[in-house]
């Protein structure tokens, strides 16, 4: 029998592959990887025959081809009921499930003006800092407060480092790619805020994720990674 095949992005920028690797990881589903570097001259037509809406990841399994990390996840959990990607305790994982479906439905504006790539660091230029005018971008602050608000709730209820607990979830898996564009950009945190994204960003998902973004900017060449977003 041939092992599922998840299709993903470039790593150091496709956020959306982050939360749909981890769920496989969470689920510890054996499988065949494939990468599809979006910025070649084919990965339009590519990406159009490996995904139905033109987006990534994608993992074909069981005869399906599921293209939603959201999807994936619930999918591998129904697969693998008691896996990692939710909390065994029922209102953890109300809260977990609730915090995912919140990233997977918003802060389309904070996405927007500050891209992910785990490869750039975001440079002062003539004295201030230039991230200044992508933060003050238009539901940028408001994205801001509201992911805060959520790891302070969260810290508060579970007691941290991740958002319900000890334990790294799917929604976890969600935060991640968020939290990693605050130290791209070098956005200044609360000290609780700041804690959270910098256990987030240190989870041992995360370092696999990012060491993965690392080799393939070597391979690639870490100016072109860094202008990709």
């Amino acid at each position: 029998m041939s092992l599922p095949v998840l299709t993903l992005g470039g790593a150091w920028s496709s956020a959306w592959s982050i939360p749909g690797w981890m769920a496989c990881e969470l689920a510890g589903l054996a499988r065949e990887e494939r990468t599809l570097f979006l910025s070649r001259p084919d990965s339009k037509a590519k990406l159009v025959e490996a995904s139905p809406s033109g987006r990534l990841p994608v993992l074909e399994i069981d005869g399906l081809r599921l293209w939603d990390s959201l999807a994936i996840a619930e999918y591998l959990w129904e697969r693998h009921p008691g896996c990692g990607i939710w909390p065994a305790e029922r209102a953890a994982r109300a809260m977990a499930r609730g915090w995912a479906a919140e990233v997977h439905a918003d802060f389309h504006d904070l996405r927007t003006a500050l891209p992910m790539n785990l490869i750039k660091r975001w440079p002062i230029r003539d004295g201030l800092p230039s991230n200044v005018k992508l933060l003050a971008r238009p539901g940028v602050a408001p994205a801001i407060a509201r992911l805060t608000a959520i790891w302070r709730e969260a810290t508060a209820r579970f007691g941290g480092p991740y958002l319900t607990g000890s334990a790294f979830c799917f929604a976890d898996a969600m935060m991640a790619m968020l939290a990693s564009r605050f130290v791209t950009y070098g956005v200044e945190l609360p000290p609780d805020s700041a804690a959270f994204v910098a256990a987030s960003q240190d989870s041992p998902l995360m370092r696999r994720w990012i060491a993965r973004a690392e080799e393939q900017a070597a391979l690639i060449g870490r100016d072109i990674c860094a202008a990709f977003p």
